[in-house]
């Protein structure tokens, strides 16, 4: 679902004027949508995947208000990773929060030895660490989703009571996805190779 200001201007690669200078154009081939994680991002929407368990962040549950169970869909080829709001007595529901009714939502941890090792092995990660991935909304036949690429990940290392965290090598030589390619490459087909995880 693209509700950024900039989601809508990269939708146009065609050149087109600035504010400033009406005779200026600018052609956006060759820009760059700079990653998200390369900026600090303590309040955004994101999972973190230890080699036992998982985990959201609170900033996840608000964007689903009231919402305490959820289904897991994992892209094998795509290597994404879907959010799906569901009811507690729907087919593989996971509870993904404490809480409800009149108690406020809380976040807690997902139990998951199995699923953290497939995971784990599908994208060739070291077990000594722990992920995290930033969401992003998105829709699907007017469904409200939240989407995670596995590839776009943050790894934390930690050492005595030090924690550094590193980004993934090869984002070194680029910002980003190119204007061209970004909006693709947050358009999702359920009915396109995703799963259904079992219960975690």
């Amino acid at each position: 679902m693209a509700n950024y200001q900039t989601d809508q201007i990269f939708q146009n690669t065609q050149p087109i004027r600035t504010d400033d200078d009406p005779e200026e154009i600018v052609d956006l081939a060759g820009f760059q949508v700079t990653k998200a994680e390369l900026f600090a991002h303590t309040r955004e929407p994101a999972i973190t995947i230890w080699d036992s368990r998982i985990k959201f962040n609170m900033a996840c549950l608000r964007r689903f208000p009231g919402v305490t169970h959820i289904q897991i869909l994992i892209h094998p080829e795509q290597k994404r990773l879907i959010i799906r709001p569901c009811d507690p007595d729907a087919p593989d529901s996971l509870r993904w929060a404490k809480g409800g009714g009149e108690k406020e939502l809380a976040t807690r941890d997902l139990l998951c030895k199995i699923f953290a090792a497939k995971v784990f092995d599908l994208m060739g990660w070291d077990k000594q660490y722990r992920y995290k991935m930033l969401g992003k909304p998105a829709t699907y036949n007017n469904e409200v989703l939240f989407l995670f690429k596995l590839n776009d990940f943050e790894l934390f290392v930690a050492s005595g009571k030090k924690r550094a965290s590193y980004l993934p090598g090869e984002w070194r030589d680029y910002f980003g996805v190119p204007v061209e390619q970004h909006e693709e490459a947050y358009k999702i087909d359920l009915a396109s190779g995703y799963i259904s995880t079992d219960k975690v």
